[in-house]
């Protein structure tokens, strides 16, 4: 073969794309400049993705083209056992009352917030690296007790207050050869419990903290924060259902999206609806305040690095034990709000199966699958021409859906195409693993009615679906009251098999206009025990993420959690999460289902026209 001659004019020297800097990328794919750094200081620079999907989903934000600065904060925090006691400590004490220790995670203060610009953000993150050694690390920071009629709080001891003051000092110093001007944190560091409290609760508070164990094992860490600067003098809420605006000036809420309130705005609501900024997309609007709840503010923080900062060789490592510097996942614009990071919550293996006897009666209890108005938000208008017909606008969105009143599905949304793959590969898994099904009951939410009959088909089982409004989940959720549903008649002529012949438990004209969290837990619970009278065999049940704690807590002999638990436990319980309830010798207890459960990540939307 010939050899190839020199070329006279080589083609010039390119940047490998394998080497581009995140900023490089956002350049290339034509963000501005300013918009690309705001966005990797909003996301704690986290990548390419996460920082292109922040910019389109504050395309509106009025501070996007601003040279507003963030605002960041060093904290050094507690991880372990006492991390943990710390963190029972603020759930029973939100439940006396709210104040402002809750508005932060367990933490002393090093440097108090301070100003930067975006550019800088990766030089604050090695500044911080770089001042402390590794080698260096103390076995512990001690603490002690501190309890007067207005404030309780945790003290860090002489040596070890000298020590973080030396940190706070270096850190300040390397900020003030960066132009940047901070103030540390130099005297009495402290981890504050409780302040500002009403007299009468003073004995009930002082106990809980006597309780805390300060010996118990605890490693602390650094941890650099930003906020959004108008976060200042600001409540924070996390959206708990979801709301399409009717109005101009309202705001869209997204489960999980936190919004920014001004302080003493929920006060001085007259009509249950305040003004507020929205943390996923920066616009700000009306809001209706019962579909949130209040927060601490540094939920909506940005994490950008975490330095461990003590040695304890006492505290167990786990095997997979994080490393010294890390920086955590959050939640993306599109992320399954049922798991905040987008990630397992555990890495424990699956639990073993264990032998059922086959007179064992047994309750399989299911979440519904992905929903669309979750999925896509404001999706009627989208997808309902001015005719009333419907158009497919995306994949995931399903191919046909009922006959109704198109304003029916606002309060009653449908499943999405993934929804309802998701309920058949259960229903799949189901028959795979030689479960027994003899009656079938579903809320009669659409969501639910399409993923039990998706379930069954997969199952190949032919029974008849019954209806039961009982099942319906809390109905302070519901401000706007009970949604409109779907009659039998109009269910089976689009297709559903649906048990004509049943007499509901609870009709849908007998549920209450308004209840409380006891009273939501009361309703499921001598519902399912009526169900469990009236029925032989085993029970299929697909409802809601709180209907999984609701109908098995009192039957398996656990109380009434408190309000604000029920909103806890219904965020960790994602779309087709199953659970077993089986009747023994010892009653009705909790297992976990025999078939593995169904986990998938998000998905962005797809716009071909960032490639042209």
């Amino acid at each position: 073969m010939a050899t190839l001659p020199p070329r006279k004019n080589p083609t010039p020297t390119k940047i490998s794309k394998q080497h581009l800097t995140p900023l490089q990328t956002l350049l290339q794919m034509g963000f501005p400049k300013h918009r690309a750094e705001k966005a990797l200081a909003a996301t704690g620079h986290r990548g390419v993705q996460l920082a292109s999907d922040w910019i389109v989903a504050h395309v509106a934000d009025p501070t996007l083209n601003c040279d507003t600065q963030r605002e960041y904060i060093l904290y050094v925090c507690p991880t372990g056992a006492l991390a943990e006691q710390l963190k029972r400590f603020w759930s029973e004490s939100k439940e006396l009352m709210w104040n402002r220790a809750h508005n932060y995670m367990p933490h002393i203060t090093l440097v108090s917030f301070f100003k930067a610009p975006d550019e800088s953000t990766e030089e604050l993150v090695k500044a911080l690296e770089n001042i402390v050694n590794q080698d260096e690390l103390p076995n512990r920071i001690e603490l002690e007790t501190y309890i007067s009629p207005n404030f309780m709080g945790l003290f860090v001891k002489d040596f070890n207050a000298a020590w973080l003051e030396n940190i706070a000092l270096r850190y300040v110093n390397k900020l003030t050869s960066m132009g940047i001007s901070a103030k540390p944190r130099v005297k009495s560091f402290h981890l504050t419990l409780i302040y500002q409290f009403p007299s009468n609760l003073y004995q009930q508070l002082r106990s809980m903290v006597e309780k805390l164990t300060l010996t118990s094992s605890a490693n602390w860490e650094l941890r650099l924060y930003s906020r959004d600067s108008r976060l200042q003098n600001a409540h924070v809420h996390q959206v708990t259902h979801a709301y399409v605006p009717r109005e101009y000036d309202e705001l869209e809420l997204r489960v999980g999206d936190y919004i920014y309130i001004p302080e003493g705005a929920c006060s001085l609501a007259t009509d249950g609806r305040v003004e507020g900024i929205s943390w996923l997309t920066g616009m700000s609007g009306h809001l209706p305040l019962n579909h949130t709840k209040r927060t601490a503010q540094s939920d909506s923080w940005t994490l950008h690095t975490t330095i461990q900062l003590t040695d304890n060789k006492s505290e167990t490592l786990e095997k997979n034990e994080i490393p010294l510097t890390r920086k955590p996942p959050v939640l993306l614009a599109n992320d399954s709000t049922d798991c905040p990071d987008g990630l397992p919550t555990t890495t424990e293996p699956l639990e073993a199966s264990e032998p059922v006897s086959p007179s064992a009666r047994q309750i399989f209890i299911c979440r519904h699958g992905e929903r669309v108005d979750f999925t896509f938000g404001a999706w009627i208008p989208y997808c309902f021409e001015l005719n009333g017909s419907y158009v497919r606008r995306d994949l995931n969105m399903p191919k046909e859906i009922p006959s109704r009143n198109i304003q029916d599905f606002q309060n009653d949304s449908p499943l999405t195409t993934v929804g309802e793959m998701q309920a058949s590969l259960v229903g799949e898994a189901m028959k795979s693993s030689s479960i027994k099904i003899d009656v079938a009951f579903t809320s009669p939410s659409l969501r639910c009615i399409q993923t039990l009959a998706n379930i069954l088909k997969g199952f190949n089982s032919n029974i008849p679906m019954k209806i039961e409004p009982g099942l319906i989940e809390w109905l302070a959720w519901y401000p706007n009251g009970i949604p409109v549903w779907m009659s039998s008649e109009e269910l089976i002529k689009a297709g559903f098999n649906i048990d004509k012949s049943y007499d509901p438990v609870i009709k849908a004209k007998e549920l209450p206009l308004k209840e409380n969290a006891a009273q939501y837990y009361e309703r499921s619970y001598e519902l399912i025990k009526r169900i469990i009278e009236s029925t032989v065999g085993n029970i299929l049940i697909v409802a809601h993420a709180a209907s999984l704690a609701a109908c098995t807590r009192q039957l398996t002999g656990g109380r009434i959690p408190p309000a604000a638990e029920v909103t806890r436990l219904v965020q960790r319980v994602p779309y087709l999460a199953c659970l077993t309830a089986r009747e023994g010798l010892d009653g009705w207890q909790i297992h976990p289902p025999p078939f593995p459960p169904i986990t998938h990540t998000s998905n962005t939307r797809f716009d071909w026209k960032v490639l042209l």
